[in-house]
């Protein structure tokens, strides 16, 4: 499936009512939200069989360690329909600015605590075997309630 095909899906789920439309104005009340924020929208495509490891990774460690560097969580998806279900996990962060994203994930990189975590994770095998990343900002008619 195309990176379009998702985003147009992801659309159509947030305009249906998902919930998607109403975290990101959550996320956006009381954030700080300004004109420099970006959310940054990554699919990650996985090796057969890791999705259930990752999802886990990202629910008892990952997310606390995004939020400690700076990255803000506003939803976490796995795919329902073929051909992604099963090994595909997307999300979607909430960067102060676009300079602070990339100060982030240099951090991230070298984050002692994210090296070990996927070190012992990942001994048996990488999960990712593609990932893509999108950043975007909000527009003027955007729900910020």
């Amino acid at each position: 499936m195309e990176r379009r095909e998702l985003l147009m899906g992801l659309g159509a789920a947030a305009m249906m009512g998902a919930g998607v439309g109403e975290a990101m104005a959550a996320q956006a009340a009381g954030a700080g939200v300004t004109d420099e924020t970006v959310y940054e929208l990554r699919i990650y495509h996985l090796n057969e069989g890791k999705q259930e490891a990752i999802v886990d990774r990202f629910r008892t460690k990952e997310v606390a360690i995004f939020e400690r560097l700076g990255m803000h969580g506003v939803a976490y998806w796995v795919a329902t329909d073929e051909p992604l279900a099963g090994r595909t996990l997307i999300y979607l962060l909430r960067h102060k600015s676009r300079a602070a994203a990339n100060e982030s994930w240099a951090k991230f990189k070298v984050d002692a605590e994210w090296v070990a975590l996927q070190a012992a994770t990942e001994k048996d095998g990488a999960f990712v075997t593609k990932s893509e990343s999108t950043f975007m900002k909000l527009t003027d008619f955007s729900p910020k309630a």
